[in-house]
């Protein structure tokens, strides 16, 4: 009877210790990937106080993968990134800043740098700042997840502080560091903030409240400024007619005809600045340039206006009108189209046939066989962009 009774006993135990584990993995199971994401941003705290244990390889490897995973402008992905994990190196970078103080105790550093060789071009060219901002979040919030403390302790854009890393780190000239994160395994246990406040928050426009109306001013009419080509035409000449294309436009104010060209070049002659534009024979635009004196080359942002300007003759259809585009003109008569984003008006200097006889390297058949075409060199006269 008292064996029964002890057996009874010790499986009611262990029925209740396996209810507890499969209640408690149930549980567990029910924590979405949203709330585990929500939970890591909330309760991840700058660490600066490490343990003397070395940080796996396969974690490092994670590490830089997190970073990599950043959202960048344009998909640049304009960073470099510097694993440092010498122990003498480490304390070096200890002295650089006072805020870095603490690598000289911790087994990693991950200096993040932008590299200049991959920016955008132009003011565009700052957005690298941002991007190695990304990575450096995703890094932060990836070693929490995975155990580790971590603190981001920033060089950029204090010069004296970038030069001194550079010079440390042996970087050459297109390498800018950013911000060191100092990693290791956490010898303390701040206590996480609630920064979330409020008043740090608008709706719509800047001091809105939820559900307030919204009454915006009349949009700003954009007008076109003329620039200097010499001065502030920052376009790779390389790619400038690349991609989406430019619009050719030509005639005069009795009749003129545009189309989308991604053939060109930018360049000098005679010392004067010159763009290039290649034009089939076969194409409307061809009688025209043939009895031009200027032209003008113009940049749209819509994707529209392009595509459908590159696959619609002008022998078939009203092509501004279809779009919606109005026609002006330069002071020399040349069309162009209000809409556009940068007009450059050419004078017509020289022109050339080229058929399949004159390519003396091996260009692809499809581009000059049975399709002669003639290349356009104008002067420069006058540019304008929108402001």
């Amino acid at each position: 009877m008292k064996t029964t009774t002890i057996l009874l006993i010790a499986m009611a135990v262990a029925l209740c210790i396996v209810g507890f584990k499969l209640f408690t993995s149930k549980s567990a199971s029910n924590t979405t990937s949203e709330e585990a994401v929500l939970d890591n941003i909330a309760t991840r705290v700058s660490v600066r106080a490490y343990t003397s244990d070395t940080i796996e390889q396969e974690k490092i490897d994670k590490l830089l993968r997190a970073g990599m995973a950043a959202p960048s402008a344009v998909n640049k992905q304009p960073w470099h990134f510097i694993v440092v994990k010498d122990k003498s190196l480490l304390e070096r970078i200890s002295t650089l800043t006072p805020g870095v103080r603490m690598a000289a105790s911790a087994p990693l550093a991950i200096v993040v740098c932008g590299n200049m060789d991959k920016t955008l071009e132009g003011e565009a060219k700052e957005y690298w700042a941002q991007d190695a901002s990304a990575a450096t979040q995703n890094i932060l919030l990836a070693a929490h997840a995975m155990g580790l403390g971590a603190v981001w302790t920033g060089f950029y854009p204090v010069t004296e502080r970038c030069e001194k890393a550079k010079e440390l780190l042996q970087m050459p000239e297109q390498i800018v560091p950013f911000c060191t994160i100092v990693i290791g395994y956490p010898d303390e246990q701040p206590a996480v903030k609630n920064k979330f406040k409020s008043e740090n928050i608008s709706y719509n426009v800047f001091g809105g409240k939820p559900g307030d109306g919204v009454e915006l001013p009349a949009a700003p009419e954009k007008k076109f400024v003329a620039f200097d080509v010499k001065k502030d035409f920052r376009v790779n000449p390389f790619t400038y007619f690349t991609g989406n294309g430019r619009l050719l436009c030509v005639g005069d104010k009795q009749k003129s005809n545009a189309m989308t060209i991604g053939w060109g070049g930018v360049g000098t002659l005679w010392r004067e600045p010159m763009l290039t534009v290649y034009v089939k024979e076969q194409r409307y635009t061809h009688e025209f340039m043939e009895k031009a004196s200027y032209f003008t080359v113009m940049e749209f942002a819509d994707e529209k206006v392009l595509d459908y300007m590159g696959h619609t003759s002008g022998r078939d259809a009203d092509k501004a009108k279809e779009m919606g585009l109005t026609l002006a003109y330069t002071e020399n008569g040349t069309p162009y189209y209000e809409e556009a984003d940068v007009v450059i008006e050419c004078k017509l200097t020289s022109k050339n046939d080229v058929g399949i006889e004159q390519i003396l390297d091996n260009a692809p058949e499809e581009f000059v066989k049975n399709s002669p075409y003639t290349f356009y060199v104008g002067k420069v006269v006058g540019a304008w962009k929108k402001q």
